[in-house]
């Protein structure tokens, strides 16, 4: 194929390099092209030669790889798999060609950023690509950094494990004190308050709450706070957080009339509005702890491409340190509370066996391992030396709460003789509860742990298909849905007021909320599988969501009602994600079209150059596809933005906040789309589409949007970003899957079956 403007210049498939029959080898990329835009002349001529196969790389492969990463994956891929650029190998020319061809014109645009040394690093590196999958495949040693939602969950269940009651739903519990959290009813937090209205004998048919708090709304589509009925009951109710601070509201019933909240009998100003007073402290009942320990900790650092919380490169800073350690003061003072349920024994019976039991007891759970005898002793010592045993009960639970076996996941393991290590029972069950739970392991993962039971494959899927039909593997599955599609940030989007008046919080947080409940239905309790992400004719809403769609609300709260028929297809039509990729004051087929691309298909693109033309223009004359084929026809840009802007052009019958429209700046919208290369880029495929549907059954159809969703799922559970290290695991699972016919929890369940699972070197 010929160079054109604009345009990455590729070969045809070569013939790989002659090699020795092999059991079972994967190369991650198929094809050869060359790696930028713009290759010399004389090194096409070259290529044309014939293969020579006696050239043996002499660079530093380690420091290629670091090379690599830094200058070229974010066109190649980070495995060399392709993405704006071509697959990278095997490449069937001879070494020094390699080297050659990196040096001249690598990366785009700066070629004298890789001297020949890193030339010749890089070539080293991409030479060494090539993995025999039949051998035992295993992934680099390490500590996982609890992220915060895993420190919050663990502080939890550190605690309260022993006295939260199961539940279904906020109903089976004290629903003014406590919500039903991955099926146990636990304390709420301080700032989270509680509505409840007993409606006694009336029977209204809405009721919401309106207040200083969201600007005393008298309708819940304009941003009241709906409260729902428990069924059987009634009582109606809500939660919300709330900043600490003083508060009026009332309730509203029906939309017309006006109440105190009968429960609160003070009533202030001349209208008698309730007031409502937050103030968050320390303490707590059964010696858990009261509001969220981790609210002052960083923010979780996401790399280029990793969307997840998780990733394994976090680093500690000193702002780590100080937050950690007040966060074991905090939780170590809410503890001692209430010391009978968190003692094992009675130390006033027998201090010195008691003190090595609740350090043997809890070290265990806080560490997620069995304590050694060393340690044991030395905690006890740390216990029995205090002035007094609340002193010495503080002093462990600050001690174990700060340590590194606590902050730490372990995935070390032990030699196995093959020159890897196998993680050991109690790193396993650490890594299955987190995956599944995002949290620590349960009494039964701990007695499998300790009875050898996760020693064998099959113990393992025992416990995973165990933890992954349990309630509490739903909030993890949502995290993780909505940190692959990006739509977290939300709920604390801004959208300009003078040109979206009805956008609020609320209409953002039921956006939110719809977008968890479709993702945890299809994958729980639907068809569990992956085409109804993209099919699905029906969707989740609340009256306040149902009024931004203009169809009919559920009776109460929110509930499962059919798509509004332009929105029939799944995620694409979630507002949150309509919303989540948009300016603040207009929509944007870039952000759109590369939320499909990278989100959802895998395919990466390069750092836009310095150069790059920013944001169009506000014309008043021109719809918003008019603005952007201007820019994307700059033949600079053509080169991703033929891949990106005609995928982003079919999501414009919606405005910023995801609202249906049928014109733009007054003239008729072109929702015409071409999902071009679906299934790799530089294939010269086309998929006209012109609506949301079409677009979703391409994907739905597509074996890339199934491998993607497979990667993504991987990256999520394993931590990290892939690298040739993940090649064989990653074609295997994506194998798996396919032939499940897409199967969301076979695919779970199927990753804890590969050798990276438990394998480390």
């Amino acid at each position: 194929m010929q160079s054109t403007l604009g345009k990455p210049v590729a070969l045809s498939p070569e013939v790989p390099r002659p090699r020795p029959p092999s059991p079972r080898r994967r190369s991650l990329p198929q094809n050869l092209a060359l790696f930028g835009l713009a290759t010399s002349l004389s090194l096409l001529a070259a290529c044309s030669e014939s293969p020579d196969t006696d050239s043996t790389p002499t660079g530093d492969a380690k420091n290629g790889a670091e090379l690599y990463a830094s200058m070229c994956a974010s066109c190649h891929g980070n495995a060399a798999e392709g993405g704006i650029g071509p697959r990278l190998t095997p490449w069937s020319r001879s070494y020094s060609d390699l080297v050659d061809a990196i040096d001249s014109t690598m990366p785009q645009g700066n070629p004298e950023k890789c001297d020949a040394k890193c030339a010749n690093d890089i070539a080293t590196y991409l030479f060494g690509l090539e993995i025999d999958c039949d051998k035992t495949r295993a992934l680099p040693q390490r500590l996982r950094l609890l992220t915060r939602r895993e420190y919050r969950e663990t502080v939890k269940d550190l605690f309260q494990a022993s006295m939260a009651a199961s539940c279904d739903s906020d109903a089976d519990c004290d629903v003014a004190h406590e919500s039903c959290t991955g099926g146990a009813c636990t304390a709420d937090p301080c700032n989270l308050h509680t509505f409840v209205y007993d409606a006694g004998a009336t029977s209204p048919t809405s009721v919401h709450v309106a207040g200083s708090f969201n600007n005393w709304a008298g309708t819940i589509a304009a941003g009241g706070w709906p409260m729902q009925k428990i069924p059987g009951k009634s009582l109606w109710y809500v939660k919300h957080a709330l900043d600490a601070g003083s508060y009026e509201y009332k309730l509203v019933l029906n939309e017309s009339t006006w109440i105190s909240d009968p429960a609160v009998p003070e009533t202030v100003g001349q209208f008698g509005n309730s007031p409502l007073t937050v103030s968050c402290g320390s303490g707590g009942s059964g010696g858990a702890p009261v509001g969220d320990p981790t609210k002052d900790f960083p923010a979780e650092s996401r790399p280029s491409g990793f969307p997840f919380d998780d990733s394994d490169s976090a680093l500690v800073t000193a702002v780590h340190v100080d937050q950690y350690w007040k966060a074991a003061s905090l939780l170590a003072d809410a503890a001692l509370a209430d010391t009978v349920n968190l003692l094992p024994c009675d130390l006033n019976v027998d201090t010195d066996a008691c003190a090595g039991d609740f350090v043997s007891d809890f070290g265990k759970r806080a560490f997620r391992r069995p304590l050694s005898d060393a340690e044991v002793l030395k905690y006890k010592g740390v216990l029995l030396s205090a002035a007094d045993k609340q002193t010495g009960i503080r002093s462990v639970l600050r001690t174990m709460l700060s340590s590194p076996y606590f902050l730490y996941r372990s995935e070390i393991g032990e030699p196995v003789g093959d020159g890897t290590s196998r993680l050991t029972p109690h790193e396993t069950a650490t890594l299955l509860s987190y995956m599944y739970w995002g949290s620590m392991p349960d009494d039964a993962l701990f007695a499998a742990a300790d009875d050898g039971s996760l020693a064998t494959p099959e113990g393992i899927e025992s416990q995973a298909r165990r933890l992954l039909a349990s309630p509490r593997s739903r909030p993890v599955f949502e995290t993780f849905a909505l940190q692959w599609l990006g739509v977290e940030k939300v709920a604390s989007a801004p959208k300009e007021s003078s040109l979206y008046p009805e956008w609020n919080d609320a209409l953002a947080a039921s956006m939110l909320e719809e977008t968890r409940r479709f993702v945890s239905h299809v994958a729980f309790d639907g068809s569990r599988k992956f085409d109804d992400l993209f099919l699905a004719d029906y969707t989740f809403a609340d009256a306040t969501l149902a009024a931004f769609y203009g169809t009919s609300a559920p009776s109460s709260g929110f509930d499962k009602v059919p798509s509004p028929p332009d929105r029939r297809a799944g995620l694409l039509g979630n507002a949150s994600v309509l919303s989540a990729y948009s300016y603040s004051d207009q929509s944007s087929p870039i952000r759109r079209g590369l939320f499909v691309r990278r989100n959802l298909l895998c395919q990466e693109f390069p750092t836009p150059p310095a150069n790059a033309a920013t944001v169009p223009p506000v014309d008043p004359k021109a719809t918003t596809r008019e603005r952007f084929d201007q820019h994307s026809s700059d033949p600079v840009c053509h080169t991703c933005h033929q891949y990106i802007d005609h995928v982003g052009f079919g999501f414009e019958s919606y405005d910023a906040t995801g609202h249906h429209r049928d014109t733009d700046n007054g003239k008729p919208i072109d929702a015409s789309g071409d999902m071009n290369d679906v299934e790799a880029l530089e294939t010269g495929t086309h998929a006209p589409f012109t609506t949301l549907h079409d677009l979703g059954t391409i994907l739905a159809e597509s074996h890339a949007a199934k491998a993607c969703f497979a990667k993504q799922t991987y990256r999520f559970a394993m931590g990290r970003l892939e690298t040739a290290e993940d090649a064989c695991g990653l074609t295997d699972l994506s194998a798996a899957f396919e032939q499940s016919g897409g199967d969301i929890q076979e695919l779970w369940i199927q990753l804890t079956k590969l050798d990276e699972f438990t394998r480390r070197k």
